[in-house]
């Protein structure tokens, strides 16, 4: 009697032990959850390649870009190129993001190329580090997404005023005067004359601008100037034309 005793009191500790595991497993220790799947934007690039794969989301993110459209802008498509790559391969992937535009007419589309991250790791960025926007693009005005340039078509220091630029000055100052933002203005000149006047003349360029924006309502505070004279050529001035990219002012957004 004592041993049939014995063997039940020793079935129950034995449930009671599988009993007690089952809670501890389910309330403490729990299973690890499943990793959550890996969701991309509406378009990635090949690691291996300058391929382009879009989604399904791809459809409604270029029709908001091309919903944004303005007049007398240009889309800019800055492609990335990753580690150790060739920046060809940035250009080569902008090139490929262009094919999509078919509503766009080709020259309406420019094309640039910047360092990305790590390709594996930035592909759950938006666009995988692709950047745009629309641009002022013409004779006068070459706008990038960290700078704009202003070129001189003579060796001058009153502002450049032509339909083509006007439209960016009224926009800027628009935006410098609703954030916080501030633009530096560097004025810069060709290698003709000395280098003391060019130092003048660069910053004469930079303070006409500075008064322009003035006149349009920028605090004056957000606006900074400088002059480069001819030491940061762009182009060897060694022709006509490229003197006149080396006539120029630059205008960086300080945020």
């Amino acid at each position: 009697m004592k041993k049939l005793l014995a063997l039940v009191i020793f079935l129950l500790f034995l449930l009671l032990v599988w009993l007690s595991w089952g809670w501890y497993k389910d309330t403490v220790v729990c299973c690890p959850e499943a990793p959550a799947a890996v969701v991309y934007g509406p378009l990635i690039f090949e690691c291996d390649g300058t391929g382009v794969i879009t989604s399904e989301g791809w459809p409604e993110k270029k029709r908001e870009i091309l919903n944004a459209r303005q007049a007398g802008k240009k889309l800019l498509l800055v492609g990335p190129y990753f580690g150790s790559e060739d920046p060809s391969m940035g250009t080569a992937r902008a090139e490929a993001v262009k094919a999509l535009f078919t509503e766009l007419e080709p020259d309406m589309i420019v094309t640039d190329t910047r360092l990305g991250g790590d390709c594996e790791a930035t592909k759950t960025n938006m666009l995988h580090e692709l950047r745009y926007g629309w641009v002022f693009r013409n004779e006068n005005i070459i706008q990038d997404l960290d700078r704009t340039l202003v070129f001189y078509k003579y060796d001058s220091d009153i502002e450049v005023k032509t339909p083509n630029v006007e439209p960016y000055f009224n926009e800027l100052s628009e935006f410098l005067k609703r954030t916080g933002d501030r633009a530096l203005i560097t004025g810069h000149t060709d290698s003709d004359g000395e280098d003391a006047y060019n130092m003048e003349l660069g910053l004469k360029r930079a303070e006409e601008y500075k008064a322009h924006l003035v006149s349009l309502g920028v605090d004056p505070s957000k606006l900074d100037t400088e002059s480069k004279g001819e030491s940061e050529p762009i182009r060897p001035n060694d022709t006509p034309e490229n003197k006149q990219m080396n006539r120029r002012v630059e205008i960086h957004i300080i945020e």
